[in-house]
């Protein structure tokens, strides 16, 4: 009898749920969608705060997406015209106004879940950051770094560093390029480092001579102020690259991840540093550190504050916290946001962000450094966890990535779990 009864009572929920979907009815079963690896997310986007008023907006994806579902209906600033294209090589967005946006104002640039990568998949949420304008157009030349030093690996690649947020498209192999050597130039909008691949290994020993010109443009249009010549000799043998990283508490410390933050924080993180999603009071939530007074001391402070409880997503919107209030996570995001945007700067090995995560059986393997910050940043802002993790497992990631190359040491758990992509420049 108990057994009939359940059979009729589960032939009348099949009913019930085919009646609803048939019918349009809401109430059907659902699921929390995937967020993992193959997710498409926004990684990065140009900068926030004191923006010129005639520099386009940017937005750098994890994947490579299908440029035709990137359009002014699908990346926009409501209430402003602009027309939209997409970097397919470096998988850059770019909206550019009709008319130079208003000054002294705040924007919100807007990604829609319209927007497909090459394997038909939409991005989880819309994705909403805040611009905020200064009063005048963009009137500085840029300026270019080498950040490759002492010799390359012969299968290496050739990496400059330019002091502002660069137009992809100038970042080519006519503007950077080696004499007698064919290769590809990518840009990363993220890290603004430029990377020269060459088809073919170096020759051991011998002596290239690579140059940056006057084509390559900043945001607002405004040219390199010289062209930009070096010389690097190639190592007689390949090798091994290596990274730096430091831990939240060595950030905070008077040593030399101390002393780097100090000397460097102003220059990186000029237009502010921010965790979580910051869409100016919007449903998302975030904290970010200005690169003036106090924002280095209390980011500082942040760093090895009491835990404040179990690791958990931002709460509302903060600026210059000195302690948290949301666990470890927040502050161990803090110290790889530090750890991905200095790999590159001032000698540190570059590339650090573009290691891979493997064999850990979750749902972020396959996926870069780089875009596990910017999963982790969704999650802190509100947006869902990555499947089949917690604040606290999340937590554990994140610190694991922080101490993978601890002063400049890879760990054990990173030379597991960590893919170092190939070739890699020798920056000691």
């Amino acid at each position: 009898m108990k057994c009939q009864l359940f059979a009729f009572a589960l032939a009348l929920l099949m009913v019930s749920l085919g009646t609803a979907c048939s019918s349009g009815n809401p109430m059907q079963l659902t699921q929390d969608p995937y967020i993992g690896a193959t997710t498409p997310i926004v990684t990065a986007t140009s900068l926030q705060y004191f923006v010129a008023i005639d520099k386009p907006i940017f937005v750098k994806f994890n994947r490579d997406m299908d440029g035709s579902t990137i359009t002014a209906a699908t990346f926009f600033i409501p209430n402003v015209s602009g027309t939209v294209r997409y970097d397919a090589l470096n998988r850059i967005a770019y909206f550019q106004p009709a008319a130079p946006l208003a000054a002294n104002s705040a924007f919100k640039p807007t990604v829609s879940t319209a927007v497909k990568d090459m394997a038909g998949k939409n991005l989880v949420k819309p994705y909403t950051f805040l611009v905020e304008t200064r009063s005048t157009p963009n009137t500085s030349t840029p300026s270019v770094h080498w950040i490759t030093q002492d010799c390359v690996s012969p299968s290496g690649v050739i990496q400059v560093m330019f002091s502002e947020q660069m137009n992809s498209s100038t970042i080519t192999t006519s503007s950077f390029f080696i004499d007698g050597v064919t290769g590809t130039v990518t840009y990363d909008g993220a890290t603004r480092i430029a990377t020269f691949t060459p088809n073919a290994p170096l020759t051991p020993g011998q002596s290239y001579n690579p140059h940056v010109t006057t084509a390559a443009t900043d945001l607002g249009g405004i040219h390199l102020g010289a062209n930009y010549n070096f010389t690097f000799d190639a190592c007689n043998v390949n090798n091994p690259g290596s990274f730096c990283s430091y831990t939240k508490g060595g950030y905070q410390g008077g040593g030399v991840p101390g002393q780097f933050f100090d000397a460097n924080f102003a220059t990186v993180f000029a237009g502010d540093l921010t965790i979580g999603i910051n869409d100016g009071a919007g449903s998302q939530h975030s904290a970010r550190w200005t690169s003036l007074s106090p924002g280095p001391e209390n980011l500082k402070s942040y760093l090895t504050s009491p835990a404040g409880g179990a690791s958990a997503g931002l709460a509302s919107d903060y600026i210059n916290l000195a302690a948290t209030n949301s666990g470890q996570l927040s502050e161990q995001t803090v110290a790889l946001t530090l750890n991905v945007y200095f790999s590159g700067v001032a000698g540190m090995p570059a590339g650090f962000g573009n290691q891979i995560l493997t064999g850990t059986g979750t749902s972020l393997d396959g996926a870069s450094i780089s875009d596990i910050l910017a999963f982790t940043n969704s999650a802190l802002a509100g947006n869902g966890l990555p499947t089949g993790y917690t604040f606290s497992t999340l937590n554990d990631l994140v610190t694991n990535l922080n101490e993978s190359w601890d002063d400049c040491t890879e760990s054990g758990w990173g030379s597991t779990h960590l893919t170092h992509p190939a070739p890699l420049t020798s920056t000691h």
